[in-house]
């Protein structure tokens, strides 16, 4: 499987670990406004570094999260966006330099994502429950190595789709082409495990064949890359012509009833047969049936 190197890797690898525990101390509660529902579920905003904040839920929620989404900074080097989106904050900084030491010197903007996201992705995969899955949303800047770093953590087997999210008029992109789009990675723990249902790209259109509840067959069987099969009839086949052109049916019993039809039915049963053939005490109709089906199986065969 191909793997992803960057300059700081060895010193990330295994950092999650060395992340200390931190006690979450309650500050306030939100309690729902008069009419609508109220907090069944425990949840719960946390405030603080992200890094600790996930390794702090670990004691209580590993290995029991269903379905995670993360929306990390996209890494486009745009420092003036809504947060500061060119992994220079001085906290991540400040963090980078204590665990990766003198190399931070060498550090491209990228090697610095990668340094940041691994050790939360370890921690994250942690999290997630054996049919758990997770969604992440990531632009074209850290695609690419985004992709490499999930398929090391949770495994190749483990991808399961790469959602196109059309999101033009909601980005600032100063490049010589525009794009419209930015990616969801949907990778599980287990995708074995997963229950996943029925799903389909909520980009198809409204008609897509996708969405209709039947499946139909549009392969086209007879064309130059796939020209029409010859078969050849059994000797005593009831037919009085050499070449025979049958028009495609939806039914193996409208085939068989072809076979019975004219001119079929009428030839002798045994005209074709050679001299020595015994007379066959059956009547001709049933003979031109059997054969008719002797027939049908041939030509099924020869597909």
């Amino acid at each position: 499987m191909p793997t992803l190197n960057w300059v700081g890797k060895d010193r990330v690898v295994n950092h999650h670990h060395d992340v200390p525990f931190r006690v979450l101390k309650k500050s306030y509660t939100f309690s729902a406004p008069l009419g609508t529902p109220t907090n069944s579920t425990d949840n719960r905003i946390i405030r603080g570094d992200n890094l600790e904040a996930l390794k702090s839920l670990l004691p209580e929620f590993e290995g029991r999260v269903k379905c995670i989404y993360i929306d990390p900074p996209y890494n486009t080097g745009n420092e003036g966006w809504v947060y500061n989106d060119a992994v220079n904050d001085p906290r991540i900084m400040g963090w980078i330099g204590k665990v990766v030491g003198r190399e931070e010197e060498d550090l491209s903007r990228h090697d610095k994502w990668l340094c940041m996201m691994y050790p939360r992705m370890k921690l994250l995969h942690s999290l997630l429950a054996n049919d758990g899955v997770l969604f992440a949303s990531i632009g074209q800047d850290e695609f690419a190595a985004f992709r490499l770093l999930l398929e090391e953590i949770f495994g190749r087997q483990n991808a399961l789709a790469m959602f196109i999210w059309l999101a033009e008029g909601n980005v600032e992109n100063a490049e010589a082409i525009t794009t419209v789009h930015e990616y969801v990675i949907a990778v599980a723990k287990s995708k074995s495990a997963a229950k996943i249902m029925a799903t389909v790209d909520p980009n198809a259109d409204d008609d897509s064949k996708l969405l209709r509840d039947f499946a139909e067959n549009s392969v086209i069987k007879n064309g130059p890359a796939n020209p029409g099969s010859i078969v050849t009839l059994p000797v005593g086949f009831p037919c009085s012509t050499g070449t025979l052109r049958l028009k495609a049916h939806e039914s193996a019993d409208e085939f068989l009833s072809v076979l019975t039809a004219p001119p079929f039915r009428h030839i002798p049963a045994f005209s074709a047969y050679p001299s020595a053939a015994p007379p066959d005490p059956r009547s001709e109709a049933s003979v031109v049936a059997e054969r008719a089906m002797q027939a049908r199986s041939d030509c099924e065969h020869a597909r």
